[in-house]
């Protein structure tokens, strides 16, 4: 059986693979960084018997490709738990209303007025059904 995750949860996820995308980002730049044109140094132009050539420039496209597919598959991770967010949303507007409540006044913080504009009820119709939620709660929890 697959866990199914909260949208708290789901977005704790993105805030880690968006930082996790920030370093390989940070990575890719400082590697660009390395190829770019600067001054020769007399050390390059000495070479010795046991010199290998090494072109700065195919390591820099070797690491990007690495890095771009790490990158890709991040952004790729991120947009599908986008989209899992904007569907689970979508689905408890229509099917969860109380769900969608306690998201909207927990999780985004939102006013009453805002909530119930959002669901189009009446004025205090979401904070009484919030209440009557919460307390239909409170004595589950006190019963087991």
């Amino acid at each position: 059986m697959e866990q199914h995750l909260t949208i708290r949860e789901v977005k704790n996820e993105i805030k880690k693979l968006e930082n996790e995308l920030n370093i390989y980002l940070t990575k890719k730049n400082i590697n660009l960084l390395k190829v770019q044109p600067k001054a020769m140094q007399i050390k390059d132009i000495v070479v010795d018997s046991s010199h290998t050539n090494f072109d700065s420039f195919l390591n820099y496209i070797q690491k990007s490709e690495e890095y771009d597919t790490k990158i890709y598959g991040l952004l790729a991770s991120i947009y599908s738990y986008k989209a899992y967010i904007a569907n689970e949303l979508k689905r408890m507007a229509e099917y969860d209303e109380i769900g969608y409540i306690v998201y909207l006044k927990e999780e985004e913080r939102r006013s009453w007025r805002e909530i119930d504009r959002i669901l189009h009820h009446g004025e205090g119709y979401s904070k009484l059904k919030y209440i009557r939620y919460k307390k239909i709660k409170k004595i589950g929890v006190k019963s087991n």
